[in-house]
């Protein structure tokens, strides 16, 4: 089994495939499982053609991590490129092609038509991959596309529920990394559960996890990241969960262990301002944070209503008051033009984080409503990169990654440079 992922997105940062070392590590008790990483690849072509030659595989599961780069220009030229992998393999191999991956799951019609793959697996791959290749090794014909909920053939449902007790798969295969990821910055990613509970207008992750929470042990989690400190490379952890503080007991409880165990490493994650008061910052500060991104999106309460956020503009000044008080970092991302919203209402978008004074400010213009409807871009989309244009230059930690403010191959060369690690975005303000 030749596990191949196809990412190559390394802005702001390179992410390294927790996905597919989940589905390797599955995969691992029952047959020869290897990963090509193509992030690094200066040629992603010939790279493949060398690893199918040596491996010989009699399955490859390609991985599709994204439909859009990080500065959300057209998905068109991803797909191409996921297209022309695919191409490789079938004239390289006679191996199955197998697709999968958080980008296949959002379309997975669409990109089993345009690749002309064998089989894809919807949604989490740990047990729907490991069904689908023992099915494949004793003769029998699959269905076209499975998920770890239809792996019989029933229909594919994605947000379907799954198994709960994520504590019992193994771990992922982090000694099929590929190292430069930790060269690059030292960051591990680490997940501590799946789904999410809220309706946020635009999200992809309850359609990927599902709406019903499943958590993993704090105690275990934190043996994971003490793990990770001794590991040669690691000197920081990513969070990887689509909300951190939610649960926010569950959360709480992972600070306290890691704060029992000396709080091993440095952290950021991925949190939500409702719940987050001084009391939990607190406790995330003694666990080791350093920093945190909040989903903030808009300045005005009628737009926070509009994108269905479980939050109010108090929470996020309540939330940003906390983390400040903490000494934790924080990095607030806004979609601008989302669900219809005006250029006034941008203007006052920009108002509030220029209000909050964060470590970093973030703005992206919306282009569509989930990556599965396609939803066009927005109707101001032009005015709002214009106003952009003018005011996020001039600003201390203002990101527009569209216009390349204060984001690209240069930010990159100079995180390599200076040897700075850790997420890059704790060193741009």
């Amino acid at each position: 089994m030749l596990l191949v992922s196809a990412n190559r997105e390394r802005l702001p940062q390179p992410v390294a495939p927790l996905g597919v070392l989940y589905v390797a590590a599955a995969l691992r008790p029952r047959c020869d499982v290897e990963v090509l990483d193509l992030c690094f690849e200066p040629d992603p072509h010939e790279a493949l053609r060398r690893r199918l030659a040596a491996s010989c595989p009699d399955v490859v599961g390609l991985a599709l991590r994204n439909l859009h780069d990080n500065a959300y220009r057209d998905p068109a030229a991803l797909v191409a490129e996921y297209a022309a992998l695919a191409e490789v393999i079938r004239a390289a191999s006679s191996a199955t092609l197998v697709l999968g991956g958080a980008g296949f799951s959002l379309q997975p019609e669409r990109l089993m038509a345009t690749l002309g793959a064998d089989h894809g697996v919807v949604g989490e791959g740990e047990r729907a991959m490991l069904e689908l290749v023992e099915a494949l090794s004793r003769g029998e014909r699959p269905p076209r596309l499975v998920s770890a909920d239809a792996v019989a053939g029933a229909p594919v449902r994605l947000g379907a529920a799954r198994g709960d007790v994520l504590d019992a798969l193994a771990p992922p295969l982090r000694d099929l990394a590929d190292p430069r990821y930790l060269a690059f910055d030292g960051t591990a990613n680490v997940q501590t559960k799946r789904g999410c509970p809220f309706t946020c207008a635009y999200c992809d992750y309850p359609d990927l996890e599902g709406r019903k929470v499943r958590k993993r042990s704090p105690s275990r989690v934190a043996d994971e990241v003490a793990a990770l400190a001794v590991t040669p490379g690691v000197s920081h952890v990513f969070f990887v969960d689509s909300v951190f503080n939610v649960p926010r007991s569950h959360a709480r409880e992972i600070c306290h262990e890691l704060a029992a165990r000396g709080a091993p490493l440095p952290w950021v994650a991925y949190v939500t301002p409702l719940g987050l008061d001084d009391e939990l910052a607190a406790a995330m500060a003694a666990g080791g944070s350093v920093g945190v991104e909040l989903g903030t999106d808009t300045g005005t309460e009628a737009g926070l209503l509009r994108l269905r956020k479980p939050f109010s503009l108090a929470d996020v000044r309540r939330a940003t008051s906390a983390l400040r008080a903490a000494g934790v970092r924080d990095c607030h991302t806004f979609v601008l033009g989302a669900e219809g919203e005006t250029l006034d209402e941008v203007r006052r978008t920009i108002d509030l984080a220029d209000s909050l004074d964060p470590a970093l400010a973030v703005f992206l213009v919306f282009t569509e409503d989930r990556e599965a409807r396609a939803v066009g871009p927005a109707s101001n989309r032009e005015q709002i990169l214009r106003l952009l244009a003018d005011v996020a230059p001039r600003r201390r930690g203002f990101v527009v990654p569209e216009l390349g403010v204060r984001f690209g191959p240069k930010i990159t060369r100079l995180v390599e440079a200076r040897g700075l690690r850790g997420p890059s975005w704790l060193h741009l303000r």
